[in-house]
């Protein structure tokens, strides 16, 4: 059996918001963790102790920096910030919810459904847009740090659609996998070529909403 220490990438969704909670779109709005997302992420931290991270690199954003955070004083490791890492932009869209979205844009539940990119807002970005930034941090991470466990810790469609362009599995992918769970973990690792080991992973009892197709 080999022994060889792999390259492992621990892509940890933040813990629930009041918006989460809402059903409203965040976006890079920055939003806190409510009480229920505290305790998912101080759970989270007990969990992911045994996986012995060398680091975490966070979304600047206050939801994932908590989670981060939390993380790190369980694990006694460090925070660094990568603001990459960081929501997709849903422009004017933040803070609402998605059938205030659908009732102004006829188009929106179809592309929603039938799997299709689209842009979040006129002043927003695109799926593809978000995940090639997160995909982006992930190659690096993966290439400065190898044969060690690194914490990524970001949000929902980001992190969902950035891991796809990231695996080489391409954007279809990403829409046609379920969302992430607040305070979800997903491990990828390496053994001459990486692999999605284990997806969406969550403490029992202390899951949250899933995250909208769309991101909220």
């Amino acid at each position: 059996m080999d022994a060889t220490p792999r390259t492992k990438l621990v892509l940890v969704r933040h813990g629930q918001t009041d918006s989460n909670a809402a059903g409203r779109f965040q976006g890079q709005q920055d939003v806190p963790l409510n009480r229920i997302g505290r305790s998912q992420a101080d759970a989270l931290a007990e969990r992911l102790v045994r996986l012995k991270a060398a680091r975490i690199v966070t979304s600047d954003l206050l939801r994932a920096r908590a989670t981060a955070d939390a993380i790190a004083t369980a694990s006694g490791v460090g925070v660094s910030v990568d603001e990459r890492l960081r929501e997709i932009d849903v422009g004017s869209w933040q803070g609402r919810t998605s059938v205030e979205v659908a009732a102004e844009n006829p188009w929106f539940e179809e592309a929603l459904h039938s799997g299709r990119d689209f842009r979040r807002s006129e002043t927003g970005e695109t799926a593809a847009e978000a995940g090639e930034r997160v995909a982006a941090v992930l190659h690096e991470l993966a290439e400065a740090h190898p044969r060690e466990t690194t914490f990524v810790v970001g949000h929902g469609l980001a992190l969902r659609v950035g891991m796809c362009l990231f695996l080489g599995l391409g954007l279809d992918a990403s829409f046609a996998i379920s969302g992430l769970w607040n305070c979800s973990w997903t491990i990828l690792d390496h053994n001459e070529r990486w692999r999605l080991q284990s997806y969406n992973n969550v403490v029992v009892g202390h899951s949250g909403p899933l995250a909208s197709p769309s991101s909220r």
